[in-house]
């Protein structure tokens, strides 16, 4: 079974949440965390972007993913940015 890498970008609620998503998103258990940085928008507001490897064959685990950051206090949207393969 092979892996893919899925970059992430999770927007916040408010303006300080961001901080709040960057440690909540390291406890994530539906992938292997690769990278998590802050990343500015506008006007002080940064997003969080997130790199995951996840199995690639296993249906459901992209969807699973995404419910699971959704569910973390302070997201208010999750866009994923790019998957390739590894």
């Amino acid at each position: 079974m092979g892996k893919a890498l899925v970059i992430m970008k999770i927007y916040p609620e408010e303006i300080e949440d961001s901080v709040k998503i960057e440690e909540s998103v390291k406890g994530i258990t539906s992938g292997e965390i690769k990278e998590v940085r802050r990343e500015p928008i506008a006007f002080g507001l940064e997003l969080v972007k997130i790199a995951v490897v996840i199995p690639d064959k296993e249906d459901g685990a992209m969807p699973k993913l995404e419910e699971e950051i959704r569910a973390l206090p302070g997201v208010r949207d999750v866009e994923i940015e790019g998957v390739t393969l590894l």
